[in-house]
């Protein structure tokens, strides 16, 4: 049987106007100016771009993350759902295919997922606020799921749109569904809706 494990801020949701914002305050905070901000989320992460900018304002960047994450809170649900995803997701569970949730977003997916009635499609999420959680590429939380479930690593797919999702997903010796065209990827898919074709 086939078991999907989904990121979710750029895969489910398209939320990065929210990410990219309150990153963008944290560094004015500090009166540090960079272009490409989102771009570098997107190949990277947002603890990544602050290790990145640490040594250049001389503040940890463990210490400007827990300030990016008490502004983060003030665009949690600065949200829409990607093209065809809920339908996806329906389907998949249709075909009695288990679903999970990994991400490093907190707990505010819970009540995205609780507010537009999807909780039910999905056996567990795993986010930051989880307890033991280790952040991607780490692949820990989906060797949790992996064990807990006896999921088949042949037939469980990590599905995201960074490389450290597929890094992860190759850490954890699972396959990758990319969304995108940018990193190839054992699936590529440029809308959710292509995902009936495979499975």
């Amino acid at each position: 049987m086939y078991s999907f494990i989904f990121d979710v801020d750029g895969t489910l949701i398209d939320s990065y106007d929210g990410i990219t914002k309150a990153t963008k305050a944290i560094l004015d905070n500090y009166n540090y100016k960079m272009d490409n901000v989102r771009e570098f989320i997107l190949d990277k992460s947002v603890l990544d771009l602050f290790k990145y900018i640490s040594c250049h304002i001389g503040i940890d960047s463990e210490i400007l993350f827990e300030e990016y994450k008490i502004e983060r809170e003030k665009t949690q649900f600065e949200y829409k759902f990607m093209p065809n995803v809920i339908e996806s997701l329906k389907y998949l569970y249709s075909k009695g295919y288990m679903l999970f949730i990994y991400t490093h977003k907190g707990n505010a997916i819970n009540k995205i997922l609780s507010d537009n009635g999807l909780s039910y499609l999905f056996t567990e999420v795993i986010s930051s606020d989880t307890e033991g959680f280790r952040r991607k590429p780490d692949p820990y939380c989906i060797n949790l799921l992996v064990d807990k479930y006896k999921l088949d690593k042949n037939n469980t797919y990590y599905v995201g749109d960074r490389r450290i999702d597929v890094t992860c997903a190759d850490n954890a010796n699972i396959k990758a569904i990319f969304y995108g065209d940018k990193l190839k990827a054992d699936i590529n898919i440029l809308d959710f809706n292509e995902l009936n074709n495979y499975f």
